[in-house]
């Protein structure tokens, strides 16, 4: 007997699981994952960003890269400043 993911989330809920991977972006369907469209995620990608801004002053701006159809984080895209000490 062959004991993978697809068997424990029927053992625990019930439920035949789909695919591995979403469609739309390719993100693990089992990895709780933060997601733009719910607020309190939201808000924790805001303070993460802002958190990084105030502690690495050479980081000029932080880009939240969501997927576009299911809203989950995919990463954050971070420009330095073209600074002489950002490259030492």
């Amino acid at each position: 007997m062959k004991l993978n993911r697809a068997y424990f989330k029927k053992k625990h809920t019930g439920k035949e699981a789909k695919a591995d991977m979403t469609e739309c972006c390719n993100q693990s369907r089992d990895r709780n994952i933060l997601n733009k469209n719910n607020s309190e995620d939201w808000e924790l990608m805001e303070e993460y960003c802002e958190k990084s801004l105030i502690g690495c002053p050479g980081t000029e701006a932080i880009e939240i890269i969501c997927c576009k159809k299911c809203g989950r984080l995919i990463k954050y895209l971070s420009t330095l400043k073209n600074n002489k000490r950002n490259w030492k």
